[in-house]
């Protein structure tokens, strides 16, 4: 009888140990992958699903790219026979597709030719429907990014002449 009330307390013991690691290690995991808010020109940008929210991968900051590019106030279309994302504004487009380290940026300022094709940091994604960008996507159309204390911010930059 004492051998099993010995069996039965080591049981136990091993069992809340087990189950105490591994709560240990999603807490640890769940700290090592930094959870950011999106903030365009100043404002939060709310997501329908925590799923929408920028993510870290692999020192990458992805944001999705539906929901800067609109709180930006650019046009964001689906473009089928290509298979990508086109992002319109008011003097630039690019155009992405799923899995690609490039964008193909085209237009033009005046005499300033636009048209480039930049790599990207990282390969564009689509999660549970939702396309994400390195935020860096976003500099060639003239915004200022900074990422700090888990906030990611898009601003437009502008100058004004004194």
């Amino acid at each position: 009888m004492k051998k099993m009330m010995m069996f039965v307390a080591a049981l136990c013991v091993v069992s809340v140990a087990g189950a105490l690691y591994a709560s240990a290690a999603k807490v640890s995991a769940a700290a090592s992958t930094p959870e950011y808010s999106l903030t365009v020109n100043g404002r939060v940008v709310e997501v329908k699903r925590a799923e929408q929210m920028p993510y870290e991968q692999k020192g990458t900051v992805m944001v999705p790219l539906r929901a800067a590019a609109e709180a930006l106030g650019y046009k964001v279309s689906w473009i089928a026979e290509e298979k990508a994302v086109k992002v319109d504004e008011s003097i630039q487009s690019a155009l992405v597709k799923e899995g690609s380290t490039e964008a193909k940026f085209t237009g033009k300022l005046k005499i300033i030719n636009l048209t480039q094709n930049v790599q990207l940091p990282a390969a564009v994604q689509s999660k549970k429907g939702v396309m994400y960008v390195p935020v860096t996507f976003f500099e060639p159309f003239f915004n200022e990014i900074i990422v700090k204390e888990g906030n990611v911010s898009i601003s437009a930059q502008s100058a004004t002449i004194h």
